[in-house]
């Protein structure tokens, strides 16, 4: 049942893929903010559920999904004008996409885990 949580967390992945390609910064951080926590939050309430090698999915999913966020934080700073480093936005687009990628893995197995 709790895996019902997952559908609202690529609802907003979508609203947030959707601000960063009209341009609101601001607002993809906090839709991309708002679907990792609705994705951990699936992870911890119901952790026996999760064989061992899932679990360790999901953790190296949402750490990889912590890293693209701290990257944002980087990246929005740059493109407000309060950071030095302009090859931040690169590094959190590369990344976001090695996320995206990581999570589409990670859900295929996680809904084929009773086919076999």
């Amino acid at each position: 049942m709790l895996d019902l949580l997952l559908i609202p967390a690529a609802i907003v992945l979508a609203l947030a893929l959707r601000a960063v390609r009209r341009g609101d910064h601001r607002l993809h951080g906090h839709l991309m903010a708002a679907a990792a926590t609705v994705v951990l939050l699936r992870v911890v309430l119901h952790p026996r559920a999760l064989a061992s090698h899932h679990l360790v999915l999901w953790l190296v999913l949402l750490g990889a999904a912590g890293t693209t966020l701290l990257l944002g934080r980087a990246a929005l700073a740059w493109r407000e004008g309060r950071g030095r480093s302009p090859w931040v936005p690169r590094v959190h687009r590369a990344a976001g996409a090695i996320t995206l990628t990581l999570a589409i893995l990670v859900l295929a197995v996680w809904f084929l885990r009773n086919a076999s």
